[in-house]
């Protein structure tokens, strides 16, 4: 903790002593005040904190670590009444402000550095490439007051966010620090929040690059119209404001999010439960234990996740099993299902849908792998199935298809077939210059009864192509 703290401190000094210019569009004279505004501002704030252990500030921001909060400085977009907001906080170099509260004058890795000085750790942003699906993060509350008015209270800046499912102001009173993603182009310090649009300091869905994410799953699409500026709001039309930032601690000192690990394991015929955080585990002979520890957990207000493993002993049916009582109890009010180990695939993956059984069930046709029973005789170990759409045919809107087949008798065997064979069609490079398949997804077909033995291993050597596999069984 010490040397993570030292090193968001070296970090923050290297943004503060940075030139910052201004990359706002000026388009009338309030917005120009506010430029000289922030200006003086800063100038002040850099004299009163100089030589100060407790205190920092750069361009449009100030930080106060006895009092455990950063003020930075922004102004309201002038959105329209009822408008929808997408941002409740952007950063100036932001295109977004036409669907923004406030932009701020500060740089919003500046914002994220400032408050890891303050012993946040870092969290993680949303990556549905990665099967991340849940911004984690320890909790930050996000205030604002009017700049000119010294007496008026800061108010939480959910009241200015209507929820049109509920007919109420947004009802969380903390948002997730996610501190979004660094960017290797960049140069020390760098983060997609300042290089990369859309500039997010703040974002209502669960937004890959933002510094501070909603603590619920809200994907882009499913709330998109759902948060619109308040009908009973009072700002001013570019107006300018101070918004204060301030890490939400536990009574009990606690970090709010707890990253446990749930092996599900055979012990003779039955499946066993291990939950383990650190380096200690506890097991459960039955589920409802299980489920009784995490409850109590995500009762007591912790933001559960929980990587998950499976023992290779497993049958496939009991690797199902257990991933429908997970799915069951993951969600806003439950745990948070953590991003896969390399070593196996997201836990959904067992849990595909029947339509996809078929290649006319498909939205697109990915590969398929078969698994050859262990005691099966003069059958291949591995069966490779490639399906081709025929798009030509002029009598029917669905294409024609047809397969080829290839067999293997090991995981290289199958890997170095699909790297031969899936390369056409715009296959593309990865980022490493790899040629990365037309479709990563991967169908699996293991057999009824069969052990997880028999298969992981080969899709373990494959899912770095393939992130995405889905396990039927036949």
């Amino acid at each position: 903790m010490m040397k993570r703290a030292h090193l968001a401190a070296i970090t923050l000094a290297a943004l503060a002593a940075l030139p910052s210019e201004a990359t706002i569009f000026e388009t009338n004279d309030q917005q120009r005040a506010n430029l000289k505004t922030v200006s003086d501002w800063s100038a002040a704030e850099a004299a009163r904190v100089a030589g100060s252990a407790d205190l920092a500030s750069g361009r449009a921001w100030t930080l106060d670590r006895k009092a455990g909060e950063l003020v930075a400085l922004a102004e309201f977009c002038g959105i329209a009444p009822s408008a929808t907001i997408e941002f409740p906080v952007i950063g100036e170099a932001s295109d977004r402000d036409y669907e923004a509260l406030f932009r701020t004058f500060a740089k919003p890795g500046e914002i994220a550095a400032a408050l890891e000085s303050l012993g946040l750790p870092r969290g993680r942003n949303v990556d549905t490439a990665a099967a991340s699906f849940w911004p984690c993060g320890e909790p930050v509350t996000v205030e604002v007051a009017p700049f000119a008015a010294t007496n008026t209270a800061f108010v939480p800046i959910q009241r200015y966010i209507a929820d049109m499912q509920t007919r109420a102001p947004l009802a969380f009173d903390s948002f997730v620090y996610c501190g979004s993603v660094d960017d290797p182009d960049g140069g020390p310090g760098a983060r997609l929040c300042d290089t990369m649009a859309p500039n997010s300091v703040l974002s209502t869905y669960n937004e890959g690059q933002t510094v501070l994410d909603m603590p619920v799953h809200c994907g882009q699409s499913d709330v998109y119209e759902r948060f619109l500026l308040s009908p009973d709001s009072d700002l001013v039309p570019f107006g300018l404001y101070k918004v204060r930032f301030r890490p939400k601690r536990r009574a009990d000192g606690r970090r709010t999010v707890r990253e446990l690990t749930l092996a599900f394991d055979k012990e003779g015929t039955n499946v066993v439960y291990r939950l383990g955080e650190g380096g200690s585990a506890k097991t459960f002979a039955e589920p409802a234990g299980l489920l009784d520890a995490l409850r109590a957990d995500v009762e007591a207000g912790f933001a559960v996740f929980t990587s998950l493993e499976f023992g290779d002993g497993l049958t496939v049916e009991e690797a199902a099993a257990q991933c429908r009582m997970v799915s069951s109890i993951e969600g806003d009010k439950g745990i948070r299902v953590a991003p896969p180990a390399p070593d196996t695939i997201f836990y959904k993956g067992f849990l595909p849908s029947s339509a996809w059984r078929k290649a006319e069930g498909r939205p697109s046709q990915p590969w398929e792998i078969h698994f050859a029973a262990p005691n099966a005789t003069n059958a291949p170990a591995i069966r490779l199935v490639q399906t081709i759409e025929d798009w030509t045919s002029t009598d029917s809107l669905d294409p024609l298809l047809s397969t080829k087949e290839f067999t293997a008798s090991t995981p290289d065997e199958a890997a170095a077939i699909l790297a031969n064979r899936d390369v056409n069609l715009k296959a593309g490079k990865d980022a490493s210059g790899a040629t990365r398949p037309r479709i990563p997804v991967l169908l699996a077909f293991a057999p009824r009864g069969s052990t997880l033995g028999l298969f992981m291993p080969t899709l373990r050597r494959l899912r770095d192509r393939y992130p995405t596999i889905y396990v039927f069984t036949e």
